[in-house]
Formats: structure tokens, C-alpha cells, sequence
């Protein structure tokens, strides 16, 4: 299958899901989203880590487990970021959607439009809403 193939897929399987704290996340969501496109997810060590049961954990929590200062700095380190607009596929950002502890909400693109999540599903924006995005090494 090809990478919107499987992306489409991906997301037509999880349009309605609701957002759950580390089951169904924006981490969870988007590394699940490469996985599907990629074969492996773009922060797979990370599932689990930000999270103790049910509680997130506090800014200097996830500091202290991740090694970063931000969020944005941890993700350079794995990913380009991509100063222009991003192409279908790229990780992505925005304080458009519900943030959270790294300030911002993250998705993927999808075109036009960068895909989120909210309480019941799966959120479009358009990309003037993006304030970073990446893609894979």
C-alpha cells in the first residue's frame, strides 16, 4: 500500500475515536500514523513515558525523562524540520487545536489540511495553522 493509502486508511479507521490519555494521544495518534505510512513509528520509545497511569506528567517531568528542555528541540533530533509548506505525511504542530504540555497540539498532513485530534475524533485544520512540521530523515 502506498503512504496516503495507508494514511487515508489510518485515518478513516480512527475518524471517530475519541482522545484518551496514553492510549489514543497526539503522541499516540501520529506515531501511529507513521507506522502505518512508514512501517515503523517516528517516536516509538517514547510511548509510555510521558504518562504515569492515568496522570500526565508535569513539564519538569517529562524534562527529566526525555533529556529535553522542548518539546521542539527533542523532535529535531529525529526528525527535519521543514521550513516550507509540508508534504503529506510531515509531523506537525499547531496552537489552533486542544495543547497540552509541550504547548502545542501535534498531527499529521494530509495535503491541504494537517489532521488532529479532539475530544471525538479526528480534527482537519488548514496548514495557515501550522507552527511547525517535520518530516523523516
Amino acid at each position: 500500500m502506498q503512504i496516503r493509502e495507508s494514511l487515508n486508511a489510518y485515518l478513516k479507521a480512527n475518524k471517530a475515536k475519541p482522545f484518551a490519555w496514553g492510549n489514543h494521544d497526539c503522541l499516540t495518534f501520529t506515531n501511529c500514523a507513521y507506522r502505518a505510512m512508514y512501517g515503523e513509528g517516528w517516536a516509538d520509545d517514547w510511548l509510555g513515558r510521558y504518562i504515569d497511569g492515568t496522570r500526565l506528567l508535569k513539564v519538569s517531568e517529562l524534562q527529566a525523562e526525555f533529556g529535553y528542555t522542548l518539546f521542539y528541540d527533542a523532535v529535531d533530533d529525529r526528525l527535519q524540520r521543514v521550513k516550507h509548506v509540508p508534504p503529506l505525511g510531515a509531523l506537525l504542530t499547531t496552537k489552533k487545536a486542544r495543547r497540552w504540555a509541550i504547548g502545542a497540539a501535534m498531527g499529521i498532513c494530509v495535503g491541504t489540511k494537517g489532521a488532529f485530534l479532539n475530544k471525538s475524533g479526528v480534527l482537519y485544520l488548514p496548514l495557515d495553522d501550522i507552527d511547525a512540521a517535520w518530516v523523516r530523515v
